[in-house]
C-alpha cells in the first residue's frame, strides 16, 4: 500500500469512456477504497461509514442504517441488479394463479 498505509479512501470524479446508455451519465463521482488484507464484512462496514460520514457532514442527513442486499436477493425482488428502491416496484410471481 502507500506509505505503510494499510487503508485510505479517495472521492474522485469518473468520466465512463464506455459506450453510452440512457440510464448511465458519463461523469459521476465515486468513493474509491484501497484497503490490504480485508473481508468482505470490513469493506461493507468501512463504506458504509463513509457514506454515512459524508451524508451528515454535506447534507445535514443523519442515516441510521444503510440496507444491504445481495446479488440473488435483488434478482429475485426486481429482477436486476442494481434496483431503484424508491418506488418499491417488486416483482410478483403470479405462476400459482389460474388462467380465466
Amino acid at each position: 500500500m502507500v506509505s505503510g498505509m494499510d487503508r485510505y479512501f479517495q472521492i474522485t470524479r469518473c468520466f465512463r469512456d464506455e459506450d453510452l446508455r440512457q440510464d448511465r451519465q458519463p461523469e459521476f463521482t465515486q468513493i474509491d477504497l484501497e484497503m490490504s488484507f480485508v473481508d468482505r464484512q470490513r469493506v461493507m462496514t468501512l463504506a458504509a461509514g463513509v457514506a454515512q460520514t459524508l451524508f451528515k457532514d454535506v447534507v445535514d442527513l443523519d442515516p441510521t442504517s444503510i440496507p444491504v442486499m445481495s446479488y440473488a436477493q435483488a434478482m429475485e425482488r426486481f429482477g436486476v441488479d442494481a434496483p431503484d428502491l424508491r418506488f418499491g416496484l417488486e416483482l410478483r410471481n403470479l405462476g400459482e394463479l389460474e388462467a380465466v
